[in-house]
């Protein structure tokens, strides 16, 4: 009997020795508020949860660690045949001044972009981490329609660095979810619409497109303790063109659209992590 008694409490002993060293980090989920960070046409309209653009930038007041789970609903559908205008959503490693990875006159920060467009037509998710990037691309179902892309082109690369997101239709507002793993190790983003799913990011499984260098993401855990704002605009600079499949040998194609003419709703934006800072 002496003996049982002992074998259990060394078996106690054992696995609460095993429990206690899984650290588990606790989060809440965030509904981030945002201060309006930069204006071209008209001032971006702040609702209480949604944010429309005629271009223009905001940035949220507080800064998150340690990020599982982002998610927000995008409306397109006012950039429908609009070209060479870019509706983003992304989050920057950094608490004070602006900062991102584009390196043309903002001090650099690690970005991650869960989405940039062309229009309506093109999307990219990227993440930028110490000077590297990997970025992949998909199209939405407006390939279909709008006559300044051809679409034998952009197949080309199928699976390969772009993905076909043709069943989600960007005329109608859609779901963006960013999800990473809990060692930071890989992160995922997703398109969903009316049951419609698609993965168009993944770090570890996903073709990056041509062009991408980072190779893993070491370095991402470090920066997530140090805290990410969010960030959304409509501007126009860079858009996405999947393998050069936009038609510039088109006339009417040659011109890019006038930003100021584009609206961008971003709404129900949501942020699990460990603590807003």
């Amino acid at each position: 009997m002496k003996k049982l008694i002992l074998l259990i409490i060394a078996s106690m002993m054992f696995f609460s020795c095993v429990s206690t060293d899984e650290e588990t980090i606790d989060s809440t989920t965030f509904t981030p508020k945002f201060d309006n960070d930069y204006t071209q046409c008209n001032t971006p309209i702040l609702g209480e949860s949604s944010i429309t653009f005629n271009a223009g930038r905001v940035r949220s007041v507080g800064v998150y660690k340690n990020i599982s789970k982002i998610t927000a609903t995008v409306d397109l559908s006012g950039l429908d045949n609009i070209n060479w205008v870019n509706a983003s959503f992304y989050m920057v490693n950094g608490s004070g001044e602006y900062c991102d990875a584009g390196e043309s006159g903002s001090p650099y920060c690690n970005e991650i972009d869960f989405l940039e467009t062309n229009g309506n037509v093109a999307t990219q998710t990227t993440i930028h981490l110490n000077h590297q990037q990997s970025y992949e691309y998909a199209y939405l179902h407006s390939l279909l329609t709008n006559p300044c892309w051809d679409q034998e082109k952009m197949k080309e690369s199928i699976n390969d660095g772009i993905y076909d997101a043709s069943v989600i239709d960007p005329t109608r507002p859609f779901d963006v979810i960013t999800e990473f793993a809990s060692d930071y190790s890989n992160m995922t983003t997703t398109f969903v619409q009316d049951g419609n799913t698609v993965v168009v990011y993944d770090f570890l499984k996903n073709a990056a497109a041509a062009g991408s260098g980072l190779q893993n993401l070491d370095g991402l855990a470090e920066s997530m303790k140090q805290g990410w704002k969010i960030v959304a605009s409509l501007w126009q600079g860079y858009s996405p063109n999947p393998n050069s499949s936009y038609r510039y040998d088109d006339p009417s194609c040659k011109e890019w659209s006038n930003v100021c003419n584009g609206k961008y709703i971003i709404s129900n934006i949501k942020v699990t992590a460990e603590a807003e800072l």
